[in-house]
């Protein structure tokens, strides 16, 4: 067990310095830096998969502050949390859901701690860390060659952008919370079948539906975006980009369904998924098709059953 450990904290520690130097792969390695926490509190056990984290943040804070430590901290979380889950035979939308409220509670007061011991609010942290980003986007399109016009109309509109990101806040961190969850289960059912592990049976994924109800709030959304006020506006926005990515879930699912139903390769399924992940565009195409599909029933499935 103690080598199993040693391997764990080795693998981790990688996966967490690559985030931290190679700025390039740090999305890649955050989206599965919780599936070695998983695969390790299934195989080990929930004290031993604690110890593997803990090693990890400490690594993180070799070389960063306390906002460093809560972002890489909710990543190690999010695969504890569903380490803990897993085996608790709940459907795939309550693990989901149940991780997500766990995460990002932590997460939410990670900050409010941090801001406190540097003597300022939750709303100043989150501004501050969006200002920060900002900045380091500025920078990388100084490096790709951006025209300087272009780079100024940016700068004058900093201000602008940044009172939009704190506003959307809520939303990016739910969203994006969701899509790691998502991308995570996924993956861990390949690992643990793989290794021999237990893994729920959450049936085929490629049949998922959004509840159907969701599509009501989706439109509500979109009609406060419609209506004055900056408020408003904000609480519409916020909704559509929470739904937009279970939208996304739903149209992955009508894509995966095709692709296996026609015997698709898995090399070209591969390749196809990239584009998805890389082009905005044919995002929201998927985001469409998943949205629309509550209607048309692209797979010509049986009504759907909303889990209790």
């Amino acid at each position: 067990m103690r080598t199993d450990i040693v391997t764990g904290i080795l693998v981790t520690c990688a996966i967490v310095a690559l985030c931290a130097l190679v700025p390039i792969l740090g999305l890649a390695g955050t989206v599965v830096l919780p599936l070695p926490i998983m695969v390790y509190r299934t195989k080990l056990g929930r004290q031993e998969a604690a110890i593997i984290a803990a090693a990890a943040l400490g690594v993180v804070g070799l070389f960063g502050g306390s906002l460093e430590i809560v972002f890489f901290g909710v990543f190690l979380l999010i695969g504890f949390v569903l380490g803990e889950l897993l085996p608790k035979g709940l459907t795939i939308e309550k693990t989901a859901l149940i991780a997500c409220a766990a995460v990002l509670g932590a997460g939410v007061a990670g900050l409010a701690l941090h801001g406190l011991m540097q003597g300022v609010g939750l709303t100043e942290v989150v501004s501050e860390a969006a200002r920060h980003n900002l900045e380091m986007t500025l920078a990388l399109y100084h490096q790709m060659g951006v025209s300087e016009e272009q780079i100024r109309f940016l700068e004058e509109a900093m201000p602008v952008i940044q009172t939009v990101l704190v506003g959307m806040m809520p939303a990016l961190a739910a969203a994006s919370t969701l899509m790691v969850v998502w991308a995570n289960l996924l993956l861990a059912r390949a690992v643990f079948q793989r290794l021999g592990l237990a893994f729920p049976d959450y049936g085929p994924l490629d049949h998922w539906r959004a509840p159907e109800p969701l599509v009501w709030a989706a439109i509500a959304s979109g009609v406060l975006l419609l209506l004055p006020g900056l408020g408003l506006k904000m609480l519409g926005l916020n909704g559509v980009i929470v739904l937009m990515t279970v939208y996304f879930f739903q149209g992955i699912a009508v894509v995966a369904f095709f692709l296996r139903k026609k015997q698709v390769p898995r090399l070209v399924r591969v390749m196809l998924y990239f584009i998805v992940a890389v082009q905005q565009l044919v995002m929201l195409l998927v985001i469409g098709v998943g949205f629309f599909d509550t209607w048309f029933n692209f797979r010509k499935l049986g009504k759907p059953t909303v889990a209790a």
